[in-house]
């Protein structure tokens, strides 16, 4: 084993964990906050005979927001590896330093009242900050799955070293363990927010109003930033590694793409990320919107009568965030499952993920034809079923194409060039899915989850194309002999 990934401990291993948690629920807050905060804080409302284009508006800031992140994905990749090569810890050192940045945004959209520009420069701002965190996710995993580290340490200590060494080549391919704690510990951070974080509003307005208690809600998740800074600079592992020698001027990205050129497992990683981050952005950011699209058009957000007089539209934010943490708490729980079904023999991360995009066909065009229905309503059963078939699609797009990149072998010197591409092509699906969603979800409100759906479909043609044959035992037991 690599030297450099030796002394990987359980503290290390909680704040690696620790840092998709905090990332998600951030992200889960803000999107999910924004159609409120649009209307209560910048101002801007439905109104009847009237085309006020909020659809627009949250697909536009979605649009800017992947923007920053494909543009600044790359280079906080390239910088991770350069970082790396001249001895310095990088993965850590950027993706604690985001949740400072992120918390600078979230103060600033406290203290803001300006859709444009001001709106735009924070959300830009906020999505560098998410983007240096979650593109370093795949570089730790990757580290974790390289390193000295065994599930034996949280409970007992390791057997000897000696026994374990034979296992190394399954281990280091076999990571779906891993991707799927973190996968429990991001549906575990968006089940925190949209229970904790995205309900602050509502609660810090019983003592004033919805906008005060929108932007002291802002104030109080940046605290929270704050601290998950404070925790992971202090515990996230930092490799042993040697200064290089890099005056020749090493071009990462261009060494990134010239690897996945050849690489399958990282091509289809890719489209994975494509469809995985569509699908995560999707359930936060549409959900609400259809929900409070429902509730308006019935007239749930007309009467000023249905909680105190301080909050037009109550019941309809309270329900966003029950159907939102349906689809969380759905991924959470069959975390462990994709993560077994990744590391399996019989069926591996290949045909795990073209499962995965199999439910997000169903549960999508499920959504989408829930609206066609007469007397259409997001309470029915048939709504919180596909919804829940959706949460399950997102979990297990997210574990398997992480494990699958993450798993490379001889990848280490440019896996922050990789992570980076990675985060690009899941830019690329928000981008698609945000924009040209948001620009027809004012007149077809679940048209983004039918777009989403025939992503799947593209996924669910790639991974027939790439799906490679199953290890046989007895090849298995060849690798494992020492």
């Amino acid at each position: 084993m690599d030297a450099k990934q030796k002394n990987y401990t359980v503290a290390n291993y909680a704040a690696f964990n620790y840092a998709g948690f905090a990332c998600v629920a951030l992200i889960v807050f803000l999107t999910s906050t924004q159609p409120f905060y649009i209307k209560e804080v910048i101002g801007i409302e439905p109104k009847p005979g009237k085309d006020t284009k909020i659809g627009r508006i949250v697909g536009g800031l979605g649009f800017f927001d992947e923007v920053v992140s494909m543009s600044a994905a790359p280079l906080l990749g390239a910088l991770n590896d350069r970082l790396s090569a001249q001895g310095y810890a990088g993965a850590k050192l950027i993706q604690s330093v985001s949740f400072i940045i992120i918390a600078l945004a979230l103060l600033g959209y406290a203290l803001n009242h300006n859709l444009v520009p001001m709106m735009f420069i924070l959300r830009g701002v906020f999505a560098l900050g998410v983007t240096g965190c979650m593109s370093m996710v795949t570089v730790m995993l990757n580290q974790l799955s390289m390193s000295d580290f065994k599930f034996a340490k949280l409970w007992r200590k390791q057997r000897s070293q000696g026994r374990n060494l034979g296992n190394d080549t399954v281990a280091r391919s076999r990571n779906g363990k891993f991707a799927a704690v973190m996968g429990i510990a991001t549906g575990l951070g968006a089940i925190f927010s949209v229970s904790t974080l995205v309900t602050l509003p509502s609660r810090l307005a019983e003592w004033s109003d919805l906008k005060s208690g929108l932007e002291g809600s802002y104030v109080v998740v940046s605290v929270f930033a704050l601290i998950s800074f404070a925790i992971l600079f202090g515990f996230l592992y930092r490799p042993q590694e040697k200064a290089e020698d890099i005056h020749h001027r090493r071009q990462f990205i261009k060494e990134g793409i010239e690897f996945a050129r050849d690489s399958k497992e990282a091509q289809i990683a890719f489209v994975g990320a494509f469809v995985a981050r569509s699908t995560t952005v999707a359930t936060t950011l549409y959900i609400p919107l259809v929900v409070y699209n429902w509730y308006y058009n019935i007239g749930g957000c007309k009467s000023k009568d249905n909680w105190a007089g301080k909050l037009t539209c109550y019941d309809g934010y309270i329900f966003s965030a029950i159907l939102t943490g349906v689809a969380q708490t759905v991924a959470l729980a069959s975390a462990p499952i994709w993560g077994y079904l990744s590391d399996s023999n019989r069926v591996g991360k290949f045909r795990s993920l073209a499962i995965a995009g199999l439910c997000g066909v169903l549960g999508n065009f499920g959504l989408s034809l829930s609206a066609t229905m007469e007397n259409y309503s997001p309470k029915t059963a048939w709504c919180f079923v596909s919804v829940s078939i959706i949460g399950l699609s997102q979990i297990g797009l997210i574990i398997c194409s992480m494990s699958l990149l993450s798993g490379i072998e001889n990848a280490q010197q440019v896996m922050g060039s990789l992570s980076g591409l990675y985060t690009f092509a899941g830019g690329l699906g928000i981008m698609i899915i945000t924009l040209v969603g948001g620009l027809v979800a004012d007149a077809w409100i679940v048209a983004p989850f039918f777009i989403l759906g025939s992503f799947n479909v593209v996924l669910l043609v790639v991974c027939s194309r790439f799906d490679k044959p199953k290890i046989t035992i007895e090849e298995e037991e060849r690798l494992v002999m020492p």
